[in-house]
């Protein structure tokens, strides 16, 4: 080889370790944010802003303490888990992203108590898939309105029946094929069906640590259903509260052992509050006793002009025929008369849209606290068989969710105040660098200026 040749292939080497090792920031990876997002179903405000639940709370509220959090965060009309939750990952209400209930319309039955189960419903982007387009994995364990969703780690919310084959069904809903045969591996147990918490800890964490998300959805869920059946603040109800801090505290160790905390902001959201709830007023036993709704010999729903569709302390009243809509106003408006029957307030179709709820709904109603909503047609109030519900007007302080943001993305410290639900997407797609509806909310600011300390969680 002659000494050009030799000077030429000494400079090429010396210029390729030059760039390897001191190249412009743009020849090195980037480093992308991590974003978790954990919904506690029905876990409320007090949980760290209430000094006397402290105990309950430790890893709750030393995440908050590190971060920001909400006062109480005003959700979306109805106050229940499906159209929260996808307003949560795309910042609009639900007339505009689809997912207008937990369960379809559907009177006479058809869908045997179908849910709004499918992400193919959901007409916007969502905070998971905008960041797939930019090229980031994404995952989600058991969070709402996922089936068929295309995220790189799913293991969906299915509601099957209570059967060991529906968690064959879950594995096959899964991805990567093999998910949860892999996570129960990496636990040393099997799943168990129904799913618990603790499943859904366990197969988050294995997620997390294997396959390591760029944004990644955890909804809990056993404190909801133990609100319901022993009501708001109850023993039991603080018992699981103490549980599902517990689990959260497992994610943030999981992250914190990945190595990944200094790029990872988690975020803990909850879709609604609780109300103690006593008596259920059914609106469809006075729309039958006026021959708007027919039902058979064994209660089915044969044929109706209007039926009124519960989503538990609220609830819809769909009209077939514009020529039943005076007869149906005023069959409501007297039911509101007497306050034995529990009605709160009556929304035409105007105050629906105002509300983003139900688009095809004539009608909408709250109820008083301590009442509740059903679709039955027997008696027109009886009392519940639940202590504790929600699904009323999400204004209603008892009906605010919450919110805690720290991490990586997070400069500020302290209480944002009262927030609103579809502001919590586009902050955290601000942390991702990623985009989602043009009419989606606004972000929360989580810059460096001071915040009040306000109820600081102590």
């Amino acid at each position: 080889m002659g000494t050009c040749m030799r000077r030429l292939l000494a400079a090429s080497l010396l210029l390729t370790a030059s760039t390897l090792a001191f190249g412009p920031a743009a020849a090195q990876e980037r480093v992308e944010p991590r974003v978790i997002l954990i919904s506690i179903d029905g876990l409320m405000p007090s949980s760290y802003t209430d000094p006397a639940l402290a105990p309950y709370t430790p890893h709750l509220r030393a995440l908050a303490q590190g971060g920001v959090w909400a006062d109480g965060l005003i959700g979306v009309l109805p106050s229940v888990t499906y159209p929260s939750h996808t307003t949560l990952i795309t910042g609009v209400e639900p007339a505009r992203h689809g997912i207008y209930d937990n369960r379809i319309l559907d009177p006479e039955g058809r869908s045997n108590g179908g849910w709004y189960s499918y992400a193919e419903a959901i007409k916007v982007p969502t905070l998971p898939m905008a960041a797939r387009a930019r090229g980031l994995r994404a995952g989600a364990v058991t969070w709402p309105v996922t089936i068929g969703m295309d995220l790189d780690y799913l293991a969906p919310e299915y509601l099957g029946p209570r059967h060991e084959q529906s968690l064959s069904m879950l594995g096959a809903l899964s991805a990567p094929r093999g998910l949860l045969s892999a996570a129960a591996i990496a636990r040393g147990a099997p799943f168990s069906w129904p799913q618990t918490d603790r499943d859904r800890t366990d197969i988050s964490t294995f997620i997390l640590k294997t396959y390591d998300p760029h944004v990644f959805l955890l909804h809990l869920i056993e404190l909801d259903s133990t609100q319901h059946t022993y009501g708001p603040g109850s023993p039991e109800a603080l018992k699981m509260l103490a549980k599902v801090d517990g689990h959260l505290g497992e994610i943030i160790e999981a992250v914190r052992m990945s190595g990944r905390a200094g790029v990872t902001t988690i975020a803990v959201a909850s879709d609604h509050g609780f109300l103690p709830v006593t008596q259920m007023v059914q609106p469809n036993a006075a729309l039958k006793q006026a021959g708007l709704l027919q039902v058979s010999e064994t209660g089915a729903v044969t044929d109706w002009r209007a039926y009124y569709h519960a989503s538990g302390g609220a609830g819809f009243v769909y009209v077939k025929e514009a020529r039943d809509l005076p007869a149906v106003e005023a069959l409501l408006t007297s039911i509101k008369a007497d306050p034995a029957n529990g009605i709160r307030e009556i929304w035409n179709r105007e105050q629906l849209a105002a509300r983003g709820a139900h688009p095809e709904a004539a009608f909408g109603l709250d109820v008083l606290d301590g009442f509740y909503t059903g679709a039955g047609h027997d008696v027109l109030v009886k009392p519940t068989t639940t202590k504790g519900g929600h699904g009323f007007a999400p204004d209603r302080p008892a009906l605010h969710g919450s919110l805690v943001i720290a991490g990586a993305g997070v400069a500020r410290r302290g209480t944002l105040g009262v927030v609103r639900m579809t502001q919590v997407a586009p902050t955290l797609a601000a942390v991702l660098d990623v985009s989602l509806a043009p009419d989606a909310a606004q972000p929360l600011h989580l810059g460096t200026d001071h915040l009040s300390s306000g109820k600081e969680p102590r």
